[in-house]
């Protein structure tokens, strides 16, 4: 009897030792395990980024404006590591627009910061072309008349489905791909603005 009780509490911490192992690794596991977030922001980065070294070439050479030319747009995949490949080429396509766009107007020739935009004849989807069209409209008004910088207040970004139709797909992917190109929109033309 007397062996017992002392191998009980022996037992008893290497048990709880295994537990709290356990619990440890798991801990870890999901501790490194990249938000979807963090994905996202880095398609759009790396698209972007992709984008505005083609506009800038394409101005630079006097092309016309066209990122859908380039073979970066149309494949959507660079810098891909995993997940949801749909998801990651919409947002990539979304940062290369946006990208090829900025670049284009940086060294495009006779463009002044308070024209009307350049856009594109294909802005990515029908969401994204009047999202951009609309955040840009609304991001000149807030400049011109000295509000805020606050896109998200807007009434058509709170809606997120103007022009929506259902021939387009689901109204909350339309929302989400309105909202992210009425941002870019409204972002730079509040930034032509304050020039």
């Amino acid at each position: 009897m007397f062996r017992v009780h002392r191998l009980l509490p022996a037992a008893l911490v290497a048990a709880l030792s295994v537990a709290s192992s356990a619990c440890a690794a798991t801990g870890a596991f999901y501790r490194y395990e990249p938000p979807v977030r963090v994905v996202d922001q880095r398609a759009y980065t790396r698209g972007y980024e992709d984008g505005r070294v083609r506009g800038e070439a394409d101005s630079r050479r006097g092309r016309s404006f066209d990122y859908s030319r380039h073979g970066d747009y149309r494949d959507a995949d660079a810098g891909y590591r995993g997940g949801d490949r749909g998801a990651y080429r919409t947002l990539f396509r979304q940062g290369f627009v946006a990208g090829y766009n900025d670049g284009y107007r940086r060294f495009a020739r006779g463009t002044a910061g308070n024209q009307a935009p350049v856009y594109p004849a294909r802005y990515g989807s029908p969401a994204a072309q009047a999202g951009y069209r609309d955040g840009y409209e609304q991001g000149r008004d807030d400049g011109r008349d000295g509000d805020r910088y606050d896109p998200i207040r807007a009434p058509r970004y709170r809606s997120g489905d103007h022009d929506f139709n259902g021939r387009y797909g689901s109204r909350e992917s339309y929302k989400r791909e309105y909202r992210a190109a009425f941002e870019q929109g409204y972002e730079r033309a509040y930034r032509d603005y304050w020039r």
